[in-house]
């Protein structure tokens, strides 16, 4: 938290210094955005930023994890059931894909339906705030969407492993998709550089 209160003074410093203030007003204009740093110390405890959530809150979210990781693992069960009763692997394969895409979109909607900050004042307190929560958000979803898709990875593995009966080959699904996994990372963190 040190460390990014130093990088934000320094960069609004700097900012101010290229709109043409001399460096005395550039220092006073920064250190009059701080604010008291007794709000920082309160303003974390606030309920939006690092404070726990209500109960009920809580329990919804608990619900709809507890639902969409409940459906992740029932996905490979219904395609190996489908392919051992009836002989078709392609229903399974279609149900299981059901399943997990209603899964993914479960933990999506908890992460995205979660409040977000809005600033109140144009303080580095407040900054700081609307920052921490837009973090929060992102990492959630972030988290959501990867663990679908180690599920799928999973999914798609035994599927192959069941059907085709190769289970010396396919492991390598798993070094695959742990490359596209890293490729698609880096491509997300470009992007968000690029619009930075």
């Amino acid at each position: 938290m040190q460390e990014e209160l130093i990088a934000n003074l320094i960069e609004k410093y700097n900012d101010q210094c290229a709109q043409g203030r001399s460096e005395e007003e550039a220092y006073n204009f920064v250190i009059a955005s701080i604010g008291d740093l007794s709000e920082l110390t309160e303003g974390l405890k606030e309920r939006h930023v690092l404070s726990s959530v209500s109960p009920e809150e809580r329990k919804r979210s608990a619900r709809l994890v507890a639902i969409a990781v409940m459906m992740y693992i029932i996905s490979p069960m219904i395609l190996i059931a489908t392919s051992e009763m009836y002989g078709n692997g392609t229903l399974g394969l279609v149900l299981m894909f059901m399943f997990i895409a209603i899964a993914t979109g479960l933990l999506v909607y908890n992460g995205a339906s979660k409040p977000k900050y809005q600033k109140e004042e144009e303080t580095m307190i407040e900054e700081f705030k609307e920052w921490k929560s837009k973090k929060q958000h992102e990492d959630s979803l972030s988290a959501s969407l990867s663990s679908a898709y180690w599920l799928i990875v999973t999914a798609i593995y035994l599927y192959v492993s069941f059907t085709q009966m190769i289970w010396h080959y396919s492991w390598i699904i798993f070094i695959i998709a742990s490359a596209l996994f890293n490729i698609i990372k880096a491509l997300v963190a470009l992007g968000r550089r690029n619009d930075a």
